[in-house]
């Protein structure tokens, strides 16, 4: 049997051969271009602005909410307001503006308030909510790492951020996640089966699970944290106080490893290394950006909700990116009871036209099993199912909020003005003679197609891979 001191040695000597590889390919001085990059550069509005958001990004949030007010706490469908803190950097003085409302009608088309534009970078926000709820934004470009492939960020480090925290899930697109949490939070949507998770969190440390076969708790292949928090392994660091300052975050995707590198103060990177026996899972996905939000003011949060993206980009190959295009408002068909069987209700949607392999995502809230029913432009309706297993309670409800994806028929739909009417179904066997109420309530629904084209080549990368 081999020592563990010998299998160590050799798992350091693939990885380092890897990188190696990696930075040739990617980082060296003949390297190809980004796929994808985003830089937020030449933005600077003299306040805050959601008019600069960029339109290649989709931008989503989720709320914990009864089902007797899917949209929000109150009557106007908002968590209410709550003060969003940015560096002194971006205007007003006083490095605070309000945030007038979240609510769960945020899209590409019609971002969140908590998603804005400071001076050259992205914030988003997510304050005084109640319960749980977390907002996601992402590329609408895959990222193909099968060679190996690099993902970069830039993001604040400032402590504390008690009960609220980021992370970035990687997950083929066909398993988009918007809502997912880990398994053990009070919320309904946990992670697909292929995925990798690069949270940071805990008192700012990270942590990395790598996933398949099976949703979580279940398929964990790999998984790591680090020994402690930055600020107790980086003591004195000026990103831990100064919110300005981003640091850059490299994630190495190698073929039976992860390596996430942290810039810290001096330019060099703090490394976690992430063995993955048997390899990655998968070598092709989405990469969604979140922040999460769990009762912050419960641990004495009142004003540090906020956090700073910068500089987003990935290796390629190139994909082309995937359109979406966003059906109007929130289907609300729930009551603080059941709603009858057969209440219909109906969206517009717009498709300035039709591309291939055509899908609606959106979030389903509540519902039987069976019961969210859809029509698409008078065609036969079809059952819509959330694609994560069953809620972690029951079988027969899908309990909150959930991600579904479902093909379209490309027949069923028409350049110009669409219409999906949704309807209460009937009650499934499971549900005979239960308290289940009936009805259910779906947000961010938009139909993605395949892009027609890739858009034209980024710059070429000066990435510098650790050691290089």
């Amino acid at each position: 049997m081999t020592s563990p001191d010998l299998r160590i040695v050799g798992f350091c000597a693939a990885l380092a051969v890897g990188v190696a590889s990696l930075a040739a390919g990617v980082g060296g001085q003949n390297a190809a271009p980004w796929a994808f990059e985003e830089t937020f550069d030449g933005l600077a509005p003299a306040s805050p602005s959601q008019a600069l958001l960029p339109s290649r990004f989709d931008y989503v949030v989720t709320h914990r909410t009864h089902p007797s007010t899917p949209d929000g706490r109150d009557a106007s469908g908002s968590y209410g307001s709550f003060l969003a803190d940015h560096g002194s950097d971006c205007a007003p003085p006083d490095a605070q503006h309000t945030v007038a409302g979240t609510t769960h009608r945020s899209d590409g088309r019609r971002p969140d308030p908590s998603f804005f534009i400071c001076r050259d970078h992205m914030m988003s926000s997510m304050g005084d909510v109640e319960g749980y709820s977390v907002s996601t934004f992402y590329p609408r470009q895959e990222f193909e790492f099968g060679g190996g492939g690099v993902l970069e960020w830039e993001v604040g480090l400032n402590t504390p951020h008690a009960r609220s925290w980021w992370e970035v899930l990687i997950t083929p697109r066909q398993s988009l996640q918007l809502g997912a949490a880990m398994d053990w939070l009070p919320i309904d949507e946990t992670y697909p089966a292929q995925r990798i998770v690069l949270a940071f969190m805990d008192g700012s440390s990270r942590t990395v699970q790598v996933g398949a076969g099976a949703t979580p708790p279940a398929g964990v292949v790999a998984s790591a944290s680090d020994w402690a928090g930055w600020g107790v392994r980086h003591a004195g660091d000026p990103a831990l106080t100064d919110r300005r300052i981003r640091r850059r975050m490299r994630v190495e995707l190698l073929p039976s490893a992860v390596r996430w590198s942290i810039e810290m103060a001096d330019g060099t990177f703090d490394v976690l290394d992430v063995p993955v026996p048997g390899g990655l899972p998968f070598t092709r996905g989405v990469v969604l950006f979140k922040t999460h939000a769990y009762t912050p003011t419960k641990d004495g949060n009142t004003h540090l909700y906020t956090y700073h993206w910068d500089t987003i980009r990935f290796s390629g190959p190139r994909i082309a990116p995937f359109d979406g295009y966003e059906a109007d408002g929130v289907v609300n068909l729930e009551s603080n009871g059941s709603t009858p069987i057969g209440t219909t209700a109906t969206q517009a949607l717009d498709l300035p036209r039709l591309g291939p392999n055509p899908v609606l995502v959106g979030q389903t809230h509540g519902g039987l099993v069976g019961q969210v029913r859809l029509s698409v432009n008078g065609a036969p309706a079809i059952a819509v199912e959330p694609l994560s297993s069953a809620p972690k309670d029951d079988p027969c409800w899908h309990g909150g909020w959930r991600t579904f994806r479902v093909p379209l028929d490309a027949a069923s739909l028409r350049v110009g003005a669409n219409s999906l009417t949704w309807t209460v179904g009937p009650r499934p066997a499971c549900g005979a003679g239960q308290w289940y109420w009936d009805g259910f309530s779906v947000k961010a629904v938009e139909v993605q197609m395949d892009g027609a084209a890739s858009a034209p080549p980024a710059a070429p990368s000066t990435l510098r891979v650790q050691g290089s």
